[in-house]
C-alpha cells in the first residue's frame, strides 16, 4: 500500500516531468524559429547590405545557447531515447554548423546552409513529438 508521501512524491515528479516536457517543446520551437531568423538575416546581408552579416553571426552565437538546456530538460522530462538522441544531435550539429562556417574549403563551407536545414528539421521534430507526449505518463 502506498503512503501519502509516496503519492505526493509521484505527483511532484509527474509535475516536474510535464514542466520539463513543456520546456522541451518551447525550446525546440524557439530554436526552429531562431533558424528561420538566421535565414532572414543572411538574406538581408546578401540582398540589402553586407553590414547585416555580423547580425547573422552574432545571432548564431546566441542561438547556440539553446541546445544545451534543451538536452537537460529532455533528460529531466524522461523523453524516449529517440528524442534524447535528437536533442543530442542538435548540440553536435550546432558544433558542426560553426565549423562549416569557418571552413576554408568552399565546398565544405557550402554545407553550412544544408546543415541549417537539418537543425531546423530536427528541432521541429523534437518539438512536435514531445508535444505529443505531454498528456502521457512518463
Amino acid at each position: 500500500m502506498s503512503s501519502i508521501a509516496d503519492v505526493q512524491a509521484t505527483q511532484e515528479e509527474s509535475g516536474l516531468v510535464r514542466r520539463s516536457r513543456l520546456a522541451v517543446v518551447a525550446l525546440a520551437w524557439l530554436f526552429a524559429a531562431g533558424v528561420v531568423v538566421q535565414v532572414f538575416l543572411v538574406g538581408l546581408s546578401v540582398f540589402e547590405s553586407a553590414s547585416h552579416w555580423e547580425d547573422h553571426a552574432a545571432f548564431g552565437r546566441w542561438l547556440g545557447l539553446i541546445p544545451i538546456p534543451l538536452m537537460l530538460v529532455a533528460l529531466v522530462g524522461h523523453l524516449p531515447l529517440r528524442l534524447i538522441v535528437i536533442a543530442a544531435a542538435l548540440i553536435v550539429l550546432y558544433g558542426v554548423q560553426y565549423l562549416l562556417a569557418t571552413a576554408d574549403a568552399g565546398y565544405l563551407a557550402a554545407l553550412h546552409p544544408v546543415n541549417a536545414l537539418a537543425l531546423f528539421w530536427l528541432s521541429v521534430q523534437l518539438g512536435a513529438q514531445t508535444r505529443g507526449l505531454l498528456n502521457r505518463p512518463s
